[in-house]
């Protein structure tokens, strides 16, 4: 696992505003004549993007020195990819035509399946941590100086995030991105003649990418549970790798 260095706030940073900027811009284009769309996904945004970055921070002095606090901070850095990937979904919501309530169900439609995959992420290290990563955590630690090459436990585990397609059988997966490739190119050709049909049919897929990122973070945090329980077990603090 490498170590924090300061380098990770700032590219969290650069993508986060970029992701901001990059949102506002799309909702620009995509409404010609029509800057206040624009300035308020920008305003609405933003805020919820320094405060991904604040948490960063406030987590970033330990991360440098305790495995817990590494861990942590890892799952945090996993949602600022997520926060880049909405920021190019999120302009659906401002130009879209449908009427608020249709909205709100399609939003809890995405978070609802953004927190399946957070969950997901984070029952694969329950699931397999007493009979693959206890044992590794054994052969791992080092008693005379308290330090654990945490590496080797996660690779015991192979946690190997998927992209997942609710209420899809897997036979049917293939099927289902061949519908949502073509509907994407679709999308690019009739951008002009009907923005919102070339918005959901590249929003839905980038959903789904961005999603997986989520069983990233919900797998680090649950380390994160894991290395507390330890250390509060055996009156330890394992220091950071990298």
């Amino acid at each position: 696992m490498t170590k924090v260095t300061s380098n990770y706030l700032f590219v969290s940073l650069f993508i986060l505003l970029f992701g901001t900027a990059g949102g506002s811009a799309m909702t620009r284009k995509m409404a010609p004549g029509n800057d206040e769309l624009g300035w308020s996904f920008f305003w609405c945004w933003l805020p919820a993007c320094l405060l991904l970055f604040l948490c960063q921070c406030l987590v970033f002095p330990k991360a440098r020195t305790r495995l817990l606090f590494q861990l942590v901070f890892n799952g945090l850095m996993g949602f600022t990819l997520l926060f880049f990937l909405l920021s190019i979904i999120l302009p659906v919501f401002w130009l879209s035509p449908m009427d608020m309530w249709s909205k709100v169900v399609l939003a809890a439609i995405f978070a609802a399946i953004l927190l399946y995959n957070l969950v997901l992420g984070w029952q694969t290290v329950h699931r397999r941590w007493a009979d693959l990563a206890a044992p590794a955590f054994e052969q791992a630690f080092k008693p005379k100086n308290g330090s654990v090459n945490w590496e080797q436990v996660v690779r015991k585990m192979k946690i190997q995030p998927e992209i997942i397609l609710p209420c899809v059988p897997a036979k049917w997966t293939a099927a289902v991105w061949i519908v949502f490739i073509i509907g994407m190119i679709a999308g690019l050709v009739m951008k002009s003649g009907w923005p919102a049909f070339s918005a959901f049919s590249w929003s839905i897929p980038v959903m789904l990418v961005s999603a997986c990122f989520n069983q990233f973070s919900g797998a680090f945090f649950a380390q994160a549970l894991k290395v507390r329980a330890i250390e509060k077990e055996r009156h330890i603090v394992l220091p950071s790798c990298g």
